[in-house]
């Protein structure tokens, strides 16, 4: 069936809960990018080159996937903030080099997958280490080298959806995490509130910085702008939802101000994986308009259970099984679950096809490719 839009109109009518021509298909942001080796392999059973240069992606780098998003025919192409010259921008394999970033953390390899150590404030958290921390400075004109000339490029030399991905590594309970480590983080949040919220009060201070520069450049060309943030575990909340509800959600709601402002035309995305049924009100009051991943077969996110519950309010992206169907399925098996995504989610616009997290070492190149195959003929509208 031929296609009757471009990828941005597409895009934009999905956001909109209007059904495009069809389901727009998407690779490369948040919780959807490849591994180095997968990426490889799909390289060279095209046959491109690669661009020489490496692609921030929250804490790691990728290579450039335009050229693979050209052979693969998806309608997003995504901006990226710069690193800081400190930044090691390493390949992941076993010549990674490990460093220590602006942050305080450990970049590193633990059996294959990239890694983030150290905690830098684990041991003495107080609100005056909070407050004497060395944190990064948002507005390094490094981070904003050759962005705009990107971006004018992308707007008005092509018709594809620009999305900004993340500008940091994650938001406001990913980053606690990383700076104060797992065990301390959910201590905190049932013995400490009061340290909780100046910590998290200060990460919303200087990610949103993050923001402000980024989208102070890229703000106006983009149709989606992104936030990660994970909640769930595989059974439910990872914390009480009454700490999002009355510690991070004001925040959010400042977070998102500022990016409507800066990105006007834009719709932000979470990225938020696990069993979050619980947070989804309160995310949708926060202003969230996409969720990201959809791990469909967690308690609580059933994609039919989202879409009539929810729907009105989200769009969804992604859904599509990897940890059974893409890892092990044959490739009709591949195409039956977009095929059942599609139906379940794409009513009435408001669906992005994308896997339910990333494209691993073990999911086969075939069926990569037969997911993206069957995006573009399955996914057709009237479903």
């Amino acid at each position: 069936m031929p296609e009757s839009m471009t990828p941005r109109q597409r895009v934009e009518a999905t956001l909109n809960h209007r059904e495009p021509d069809r389901v727009p298909v998407t690779l490369g942001g948040s919780a959807n990018h490849l591994t180095e080796q997968r990426y490889q392999l799909l390289r060279d059973h095209f046959g491109f080159k690669d661009v020489p240069r490496r692609t921030l992606v929250g804490f790691y780098t990728t290579p450039d996937y335009n050229p693979l998003l050209e052979q693969l025919k998806t309608d997003f192409r995504f901006i990226h903030i710069r690193p800081p010259r400190s930044y090691i921008a390493n390949p992941v394999d076993p010549g990674f080099q490990e460093f220590v970033d602006e942050w305080g953390l450990k970049h590193r390899l633990m059996s294959g997958y990239y890694d983030l150590a150290g905690a830098p404030l684990g041991r003495d958290l107080s609100i005056e280490s909070i407050e004497k921390f060395p944190w990064p400075d948002p507005y390094d004109p490094d981070r904003l080298v050759g962005l705009k000339e990107e971006v004018e490029h992308l707007y008005s030399s092509t018709d594809f959806a620009l999305a900004a991905h993340r500008p940091v590594y994650g938001n406001l309970w990913e980053m606690t995490r990383l700076m104060v480590g797992m065990e301390n983080a959910l201590l905190l949040t049932v013995s400490d509130t009061h340290l909780f919220d100046h910590l998290v009060g200060k990460l919303a201070e200087v990610l949103d910085g993050f923001y402000d520069a980024f989208l102070g450049v890229v703000g106006p060309y983009v149709q989606i702008v992104e936030i990660a943030d994970d909640y769930g575990t595989n059974v439910g909340p990872m914390f009480n939802p009454e700490i999002y509800r009355k510690f991070l959600k004001p925040r959010y709601r400042r977070t998102i101000d500022l990016i409507k402002r800066k990105a006007p035309k834009a719709r932000v995305l979470l990225h938020c994986d696990g069993a979050i049924r619980k947070f989804i009100p309160d995310l949708i009051e926060s202003g969230f308009e996409v969720l990201n991943p959809i791990e469909a077969h967690l308690p609580g996110m059933d994609p039919v259970g989202l879409k009539k519950d929810f729907g009105n309010d989200m769009t969804f992206q992604g859904g599509v099984d990897v940890k059974k169907v893409l890892t092990q399925g044959s490739i009709e098996d591949v195409r039956r679950e977009v095929r059942l995504r599609i139906e379940q989610m794409g009513e009435g616009g408001g669906y992005i096809l994308a896997p339910a997290h990333n494209f691993s070492n073990d999911i086969p190149p075939e069926n990569m490719l037969a997911f993206f195959q069957a995006g573009q003929e399955l996914g057709f509208y009237p479903l």
